[in-house]
């Protein structure tokens, strides 16, 4: 199993996809930037220094993250299946489950390294765009020098069980469809009528698309301990059906014809 996961991550950094990712979310960060000095004229608050810039990227940057782990988690089901990798992947003494959980570990792996990604290019552009500043600025809270990280650290750790979830939703339908692009695009379509159910007040708390822009930003808001575990618990709900979907689905598979 442990060589298996190992043989998964050898993957994931080969991926040139994965570091495309990187390099169109330093374009999105430095797209912020000029964003914000376009409307540094008729700005009346607080100017965002290298301090504050990660958690305003942060913010932007709520879907660009799920969109990126869509692609990277079609790949490796869909784009594997097509080229024949996972037939020979099972042609090996390997269990089918044991494959789907160095797969997920692997997904995982990719989440965290994009967030940690993020969050580290954001404060080098942030800096070298408007320097480092005293403190840190949201809105008009100030928080003391060295605040930012831990509030950007928390975001981090409360954004990756959302965005890993999100990925398993695309394993799932990779395996059940074994077509890359109708798992990414299955995907897009979540994540684009996810602003049309939060206006039904009865069913957004049970929708994937508005927990995963609510409870990453818990440090930032004012929102009670409950509502963060009741979002946790329905992330979580998500994750155990995905999870139990995906092992009947990979079981049943015809994958070694």
């Amino acid at each position: 199993m442990f060589r298996l996961i190992q043989c998964e991550l050898f993957k994931v950094f080969r991926q040139k996809k994965l570091y495309v990712c990187m390099l169109i979310l330093t374009a999105v960060e430095i797209s912020a930037v000029f964003q914000i000095h376009r409307e540094a004229a008729g700005f009346t608050g607080f100017e965002p220094n290298g301090q504050s810039f990660p958690l305003i990227v942060l913010r932007n940057s709520i879907f660009f993250i799920p969109i990126m782990i869509g692609i990277l988690a079609a790949d490796t089901i869909a784009e594997e299946y097509r080229s024949g990798n996972l037939k020979r992947a099972l042609l090996c003494p390997v269990s089918r489950i044991d494959l789907l959980h160095a797969k997920i570990v692997s997904l995982l792996t990719v989440v965290t390294i994009l967030l940690i990604f993020l969050v580290l290019s954001s404060y080098i552009v942030g800096t070298l765009a408007f320097g480092w500043g005293e403190r840190t600025v949201v809105g008009e809270i100030f928080y003391p020098s060295g605040g930012g990280a831990r509030i950007a650290a928390q975001i981090v750790l409360l954004s990756v069980l959302p965005n890993l979830t999100f990925g398993m939703i695309v394993i799932f339908i990779a395996l059940l469809t074994t077509n890359s692009g109708g798992s990414i695009g299955a995907a897009l379509v979540l994540l684009a009528v996810s602003p049309l159910v939060e206006g039904i007040p009865q069913v957004k708390y049970l929708f994937i698309g508005y927990q995963m822009k609510v409870i990453p930003f818990y440090p930032l808001q004012d929102m009670a301990v409950m509502d963060l575990w009741g979002g946790l618990a329905v992330i979580l709900a998500y994750f155990g059906v995905l999870y139990t979907g995906s092992v009947m689905m990979i079981r049943k598979k015809d994958i070694l014809i």
